[in-house]
């Protein structure tokens, strides 16, 4: 089912974009089902991952150091670049940079030979600090003042993040089972990754077909963005390892749009709303040439 998942990947992806807008809008229930399987997906990446002293030993500075340029510096600079051109736009572009790594980047480290451990550390860390760095950083680079809940934001993230990974932790001894989801991991992670772009485009379709006129600049501009993100995060540490490369170039580029999308809708105008809705559209064709890429 592995080599399945992986031979038709794009297919997959392309498939489960196309039914989101056949699909009826889920509702109430999308936000609970895609909560369960970003914990599944996650439950599953954490049987290969081993965070052992040797590990935070050798990847303290890179997983600090990527840190703090990527998710601290870079959306500061961008934001300066752009604003000059336009304000919307140097708000949405920072929103998108300020976002954590997304809870699949360890899954599509997996799935294209990267370091596991190092993507799920960064992802741990970037999503337990955006509580307290999208409110403090908001109020400098947003041209909407943002009000976020922090204890529920990161009660939602925990959730997500965290609780798979402790819940995993005792089935691990059990050879059967961790034997299982080692070998079924990227099955799981592909299908469980086509699930929530089914569930996130029929929720927001009627803010697609609504505000067409958008659409296009809005593409374009989420476009080169995260080939961007994607290229910043491949080629920044130039000196390590091709895995480590992967796992950096997913923690970059692959980060939690669903969650800017959340953020935008709660606390800004409809407009930044249907910008995270083209991203997240946007998203899933960049995998398809980043996915090509990883496999030569």
């Amino acid at each position: 089912m592995n080599q399945f998942a992986k031979k038709h990947f794009n297919l997959i992806l392309f498939l489960s974009t196309v039914l989101g807008f056949i699909l009826p809008q889920p509702g109430e229930i999308s936000g609970p089902l895609i909560l369960a399987i970003l914990c599944f997906i996650i439950f599953a990446s954490s049987f290969k991952v081993d965070f052992s002293p040797a590990f935070f030993r050798s990847q303290s500075i890179t997983i600090v150091g990527f840190y703090v340029l990527r998710f601290l510096l870079l959306p500061l600079l961008l934001f300066a670049l752009v604003f000059p051109f336009s304000s919307f736009y140097a708000s949405a572009v920072s929103l998108l940079c300020l976002l954590p790594c997304g809870v699949t980047s360890p899954a599509f480290s997996n799935v294209f030979g990267g370091n596991v451990t190092l993507a799920l550390a960064l992802l741990i860390l970037s999503s337990s600090l955006t509580p307290f760095l999208l409110p403090f950083l908001s109020s400098f680079l947003m041209s909407d003042e943002l009000e976020v809940d922090r204890f529920q934001l990161f009660q939602t993230l925990f959730i997500t993040v965290i609780f798979p990974y402790l819940v995993h932790l005792p089935l691990k001894r059990h050879q059967g089972i961790s034997r299982w989801m080692q070998h079924h991991d990227s099955f799981i992670s592909i299908f469980g990754i086509a699930g929530i772009f089914t569930l996130a485009i029929a929720e927001y379709r009627y803010v697609l077909l609504s505000d067409t006129a958008l659409v296009l600049p809005y593409f374009l501009v989420s476009l080169l963005a995260f080939l961007f993100l994607y290229v910043f995060g491949y080629s920044i540490w130039f000196r390590a390892s091709r895995a480590d490369k992967v796992a950096l170039l997913f923690s970059s580029g692959a980060n939690n749009v669903a969650l800017g999308i959340v953020v935008s809708f709660l606390y800004f105008p409809m407009q930044m709303g249907v910008f995270f809705v083209v991203s997240e559209i946007v998203w899933v064709l960049v995998l398809i040439p980043v996915r090509r890429l990883m496999k030569t």
